[in-house]
């Protein structure tokens, strides 16, 4: 039985009448508390894990009052997370099924160790990750051709819409301070979306974290989870974001092109009568 299930029986009172086995695992794990803190070291050690359950317990509360209320799971009992109870198990559950995916991946260990957690990137991580053009949205793949000067790129592009590198304004080696104005035009705040989505500086966790970094850890407490679940929803705009420059990729991809190039060079795209902030 792992000693981070330690009840709550000599932190809190219970909170609704407990099952014969769930007493007698209280009196199992309480004995066997006793047994290990034969010295302070250990003592502390126990009693911090006791603590850290009980604040997962008291997030529970607080971000699914109904379904604590309503919970049978054990608070006693190893979860599917061996180290976890099946209540504290209950909220990982809970904040994956209804915050932001958090179970799979790296997290998906059942002997994990959840006193942080880690979040699945979801934007492409083109530092160390083999770059499949025919997975990215078009629109994508034409942002690429201001970080990555390939051949590859290109030859997408020609074979797809029968573009030429050299039918385009050569294009700079650093964007123009203005594609990375917080506010942007009509037709140019797409594009500035796009640029902060290839170059990972959105300011969402979900989509500038990479696989390359040491992953960042988060904390389980009510501002985290509630600002990551902000976020994720947050990064679908990026990404419908993409099937509205796909759209405009298609019809015009010339056109398209030359717009970012513009952009990018400039922080305007040429011959448009828009005001730039």
């Amino acid at each position: 039985m792992s000693e981070c299930t330690l009840s709550a029986s000599f932190v809190e009172t219970l909170f609704f009448r407990k099952s014969f086995g769930d007493r007698l695992l209280r009196s199992l794990e309480y004995v066997g508390f006793k047994a290990r803190s034969h010295n302070a070291v250990n003592a502390c050690e126990l009693l911090n894990r006791v603590l850290s359950e009980q604040k997962k317990y008291a997030l529970f509360r607080e971000l699914f009052q109904e379904e604590w209320n309503g919970s049978k799971t054990s608070l006693y009992r190893a979860g599917r997370y061996t180290q976890y109870s099946e209540r504290a198990c209950e909220l990982f559950e809970l904040v994956h099924e209804h915050c932001f995916p958090l179970l799979d991946y790296w997290n998906d260990d059942p002997e994990a160790e959840f006193e942080r957690f880690a979040i699945m990137p979801l934007n492409f991580d083109l530092c160390c990750e083999d770059i499949d053009l025919e997975s990215m949205r078009v629109s994508y793949v034409a942002g690429l051709i201001f970080y990555f000067q390939e051949a590859d790129i290109w030859d997408f592009l020609f074979q797809k819409y029968g573009l030429s590198q050299d039918e385009f304004a050569p294009v700079a080696n650093r964007a123009h301070p203005g594609v990375w104005k917080a506010r942007q035009g009509r037709k140019t705040k797409p594009l500035s979306m796009l640029f902060r989505l290839i170059d990972h500086s959105t300011g969402n966790p979900w989509l500038d974290l990479t696989y390359c970094e040491n992953a960042e850890m988060f904390e389980w407490d009510k501002k985290t989870i509630e600002e990551l679940t902000r976020d994720h929803h947050d990064a679908g705009n990026y990404f419908k974001n993409l099937e509205q420059l796909d759209e405009r990729m298609d019809a015009d991809p010339k056109g398209f092109v030359s717009e970012l190039i513009s952009f990018w060079n400039n922080g305007r795209i040429d011959g448009l009568q828009e005001a730039q902030n």
